[in-house]
């Protein structure tokens, strides 16, 4: 794919998103080491991985946020790095968490977000709205975002990477504080948007199952390399196991299964078999807290 910045039509894109060759460095700390993905129009994706794994500091290159030591990421087509300011604008953030304007009410923050990326007061208002009403928080759209409860502020906070209306959206835990029911909505909602708003999604989350039911193809990565990648179904298939939650403790390198006695007493057991050799991983010590 060409690093020029002319703007290329989304009908002649393949890829939403792209990748190639990655490596981040903080310091002597190896975030990504020559990370490779794309991701498809229309497509949801999922990182998974341990924490300092690197799934945050893959999803804040995209966003424009930092740059990569070496390798190139592009969005749309366009290398990210030689406009960041484009790929913030195409791209809609969910941060794992949020620091949302307490003394502001969700009407008005939402508009001033609008703002940011250049959205009118009015087409943020109508927009912000809407999506009030589909997230069960048009009751609140008027009170002080410091009142609202921590599964409120997390629907807020996915109104407002909407708000822009961005092409794509970058998600980080997106169930956080999240009760069954309203997880079951955004589920569905996040597949909606895909499915028929054909906004391409990257999702980064702990909860397998979520990734297991909207992702059409996942990456697992461990200190900064990806180990696995495919549909769910298909790295199933790979590791013989019968969920996303197994196949991906089979891939992690060190992982062990506990055993439970009859007495009720948990005894770690000895390392499970990895198919996957990633001995060449052991020197690279990463810290998502640098993320």
């Amino acid at each position: 794919m060409s690093g020029e910045t002319k703007s290329t039509s989304v009908d002649e894109i393949k890829n939403a998103i792209q990748i190639s060759n990655v490596t981040k460095v903080y310091g002597v700390t190896i975030a990504l080491a020559g990370v490779s993905f794309e991701v498809k129009l229309g497509e949801i994706f999922g990182l998974l991985g341990p924490n300092g794994a690197g799934k945050t500091t893959s999803i804040r290159i995209l966003k424009g946020m930092i740059k990569p030591t070496s390798g190139e990421a592009f969005i749309l087509g366009k290398r990210i790095s030689d406009d960041p300011n484009w790929a913030k604008e195409h791209t809609g953030y969910l941060p794992e968490e949020g620091s949302l304007i307490g003394r502001l009410t969700p009407l008005e923050l939402s508009e001033f977000i609008g703002g940011l990326f250049g959205v009118s007061a009015e087409i943020s208002r109508n927009r912000s709205t809407e999506l009030f009403r589909m997230f069960e928080l048009y009751e609140k759209k008027d009170e002080l975002i410091e009142k609202l409860s921590r599964g409120m502020k997390q629907k807020l906070s996915i109104i407002c990477s909407l708000i822009h209306d961005p092409d794509i959206l970058l998600m980080d835990e997106p169930l956080a504080s999240l009760d069954p029911s309203a997880a079951k909505m955004v589920k569905d909602f996040i597949k909606f948007l895909s499915r028929e708003k054909e906004k391409t999604i990257i999702i980064s989350s702990h909860r397998l199952s979520l990734v297991e039911d909207v992702c059409d193809r996942v990456a697992i990565i461990h200190q900064g390399v990806i180990i696995a990648e495919g549909t769910p179904k298909s790295i199933m298939q790979e590791t013989n196991t019968s969920s996303l939650e197994d196949a991906y403790l089979a891939v992690i390198p060190g992982y062990k299964s506990p055993v439970i006695t009859n007495e009720g007493i948990i005894v770690e057991s000895a390392p499970e078999i990895n198919t996957n050799d990633a001995s060449e991983l052991s020197e690279l010590k990463t810290d998502e807290s640098n993320n």
